[in-house]
């Protein structure tokens, strides 16, 4: 039988892997990232404003999760709370939903938050799954639509083929690991297997059980004032299946299913006794939050360039998330004691959808590569608010039931003049979006009022790149990025009998971007970098503001404040990033990635306290066939531009990471890490935000102090 796409690709595998057995040295292989373009390109061609980090690298790091990948990537940052966990990666500045996030091409649930009991981050995958993570910065929606104003997070689950690497039909790995700062422990086991010449499998399974995340406070009381992180229990799960099966004639299809489970109970000693919480005598919470996926994948590769697309990929899925988040207390006021009072908060969002694109290469004088995509999916959203003892302020919506429901479609052509060594690649996407709610009993009730929106949206771009020769390569584009008003936006409504209340608002328009890009890679893997400088603008950014009442047109009558979210901010960020990489030889290499930015909220001339300050992490390793280990130096200053005038001031820190690994036989990995090796005492700016510097308490906030993890490591 003739050699099939699953021959090659596991013997080419099998290939890779022998080499960087014999030779331990950083890949030479210009690696392969599809954020870019949404088809595959090696990152050479790419901005460098587009960076991407393998499994190797997640491993060799110790990259367990959003905030170790932030750890090591400046200009990536994700924030931190001691109940919910983490929550949303930002990027240059912006966060939250302001950043598209994706797992193999599927768009992770938006964050919501209402009020002090409800508060559903984007934490919702398990490193353990991933293949590798790729990042863009600044403004994508001329390829993914609404979201990517700031930039896209794409991540990539394990394939089969990532296993195997020519060990024959069978093979797997086992994984475990401890985090002293945490106390956490996990592990995972995957098996990948080959039936017949044409179809792969893969089963992985993985689990991960901890305590608190420490902090460097040193007041262990059971109150507010309480500077040391509050008793907490964590247990994480996670499944990934897949199944591929290659056809004759290029055609490969794909299933995947996917589930991510994660619990927290706290023991919330810090509402003891807090202001505006005096009654709390004891306060616990259990949170829970649980997204499952499943999803049916195409992919074509022509067998030769004859016919009438060169390439082609489909996908439809189904996407369900879960949280529920229960807060438990006993209050006291005067004399009146209220032993079962309670909330019950949940935030679900179940996404179904479908995408697709084709591409097709065409020769000649000005060579051409299309790609003509399109994507559709449809988002129901509910929300709910109970608890004991019962009152009419309970069992309420605060943003109606919502379907979301969204369609694009986008064209891309790459213009190759004078053999490849100038592109010229114009892109356009239209967007229309709809919002629809359903208005119950249970969202009128508290008094809330809803509307339905309808829109669309152009968003263009133009990039250029200029081969200099084969060792540089210079860029710019422009790109334009939005992003629809959410339903808690535009309909989150409730009067509260505590005499404030928050509003509709039927105004409401997107965000937008408009960025330019100025930068170039230069060298290859054995010594090189890139420097990208960057200028976006913002408009139409859409915030809460509050209106003290009465004496406004929009007061709710009764109440002294009402809240309504508004388009009033023009922004604008600036800055630069630069990495290089070295290898020096005899298995030494060295790398530094460094950002800055700026940024300016333009209506009232203050700074944007969300763009994080200057960073820059060093690294110097060292690489042998049985041994390594590497040092890292991180490097913060201290934040100077803050919002508001009494908003806390971050200050800089430093910090020094060692880690070593050993493979004392084939295919058996030890790797062991100490982490803020000096035992400093820091925050991070993002934890931190808006928080008012006269706080006695914000050496709650500190991250731990030294701190050590060891992984285990085995695949046959």
């Amino acid at each position: 039988m003739k050699a099939t796409v699953l021959t090659l690709t596991l013997l080419s595998a099998a290939m890779q892997h022998a080499f960087a057995a014999a030779e331990p040295v950083f890949p030479a292989l210009d690696p392969i990232v599809v954020i870019g373009t949404r088809t595959e390109k090696e990152l050479s061609a790419l901005p460098p404003s587009i960076t991407t980090t393998s499994r190797a690298v997640l491993d060799d790091e110790m990259i367990d999760d959003f905030r170790d990948f932030s750890r090591a990537e400046p200009g990536v940052n994700i924030r931190q709370n001691g109940r919910y966990g983490l929550s949303s990666v930002s990027i240059r500045g912006l966060d939250s939903n302001r950043v598209l996030m994706m797992v193999d091409g599927i768009r992770l649930p938006d964050a919501f938050s209402f009020g002090s009991y409800l508060n559903s981050g984007r934490d919702q995958v398990d490193f353990s799954q991933l293949s590798a993570i790729e990042v863009l910065r600044g403004p994508a929606s001329t390829l993914y639509g609404s979201d990517a104003l700031g930039g896209v997070v794409g991540m990539r689950t394990t394939n089969p083929a990532d296993l195997l690497q020519g060990r024959g039909d069978v093979a797997g790995q086992v994984k475990a690991d401890y985090a002293s700062a945490d106390q956490s422990y996990g592990a995972q086991a995957a098996v990948a297997f080959a039936m017949g010449e044409n179809t792969l499998g893969l089963v992985q399974v993985a689990g991960r059980r901890g305590h608190e995340l420490a902090t460097m406070g040193t007041v262990d009381t059971q109150k507010y004032g309480r500077t040391t992180a509050n008793p907490q229990d964590t247990e994480q799960r996670s499944a990934l299946v897949k199944l591929q099966h290659y056809l004759d004639g290029g055609h490969k299809l794909g299933l995947t299913a996917e589930m991510n489970q994660k619990s927290v109970d706290t023991t919330m000693y810090t509402d003891i006794g807090a202001p505006m919480m005096s009654s709390v005598k004891s306060s616990r919470a259990e949170d829970e939050q649980t997204r499952r996926r499943i999803s049916l994948d195409y992919q074509y590769t022509a067998p030769d360039q004859n016919g009438w697309i060169d390439g082609a990929q489909a996908m439809v899925y189904r996407q369900d998330m879960a949280t529920t988040q229960k807060s438990f207390q006993v209050r006291q006021q005067g004399k009146v004691l209220t032993p079962n009072w309670s909330r019950t908060s949940t935030y679900d969002q179940d996404t179904v959808g479908i995408n697709g694109l084709v591409e097709k290469k065409i020769a000649g004088a000005i060579a051409q590569h299309w790609t003509l995509g399109a994507e559709w999916f449809q988002s129901d959203l509910t929300e709910l608010r109970d608890g004991t003892p019962s009152s009419s302020t309970l069992n309420v919506r605060d943003v109606p039931k919502t379907k979301t429901t969204q369609w694009g479609i986008y064209a891309q052509n790459e213009l190759s003049f004078a053999g490849g060594q100038f592109t010229l690649t114009p892109g356009l996407r239209f967007d229309h979006y709809q919002l629809k709610p359903d208005v119950d009993t249970q969202f009128s009730s508290g008094g809330g009022q809803a509307v339905a929106l309808t829109d669309s949206a152009l968003s263009p771009k133009l990039a250029a790149a200029w081969q200099v020769n084969d060792m540089s390569t210079l860029f710019a584009q422009y790109s334009a990025g939005f992003r629809a008003p959410n339903a808690m936006e535009l309909n989150g409504s409730y009067i509260s009998p505590m005499g404030y209340a928050a509003i509709a608002n039927p105004n409401l328009k997107p965000e937008t971007s408009h960025g330019i890009e100025l930068g170039g890679r230069f060298g290859n893997s054995a010594l090189g970098g890139s420097i990208a400088a960057f200028n976006n603008q913002y408009d139409n950014f859409i915030e809460q503001v509050s209106v003290t009442c009465p004496g406004n047109a929009l007061c709710v009558p009764g109440t002294n404040t009402t809240y309504q979210n508004q388009n009033i901010s023009q922004a604008r960020i600036y800055g630069a990033e630069v990495r290089m990489n070295w290898q020096i030889g005899q298995g030494w290499h060295t790398w530094a990635n460094a950002a800055w930015a700026v940024g300016l909220n333009q209506t009232n001339d203050r700074p944007l306290g969300s763009v994080a300050p200057l960073k820059a992490v060093t690294g110097l390793g060292y690489q042998h066939a049985q041994w390594g280990g590497q040092i890292l130096f991180t490097a913060v200053k201290g934040q100077d531009k803050v919002a508001g005038e009494a908003d806390f001031k971050a200050p800089g820190y430093g910090l020094v990471d060692l880690i070593a690994w050993w493979t004392p036989r084939k295919d058996l990995k030890i790797t062991g890490g100490v982490f803020n090796l000096g035992d400093r005492k820091y925050w991070i700016d993002s934890d931190v935000r808006s928080l008012a510097s006269s706080s006695a308490n914000m050496d709650r906030l500190t991250q731990p102090g030294r701190n050590l993890r060891l992984s285990v490591d085995w695949k046959f």
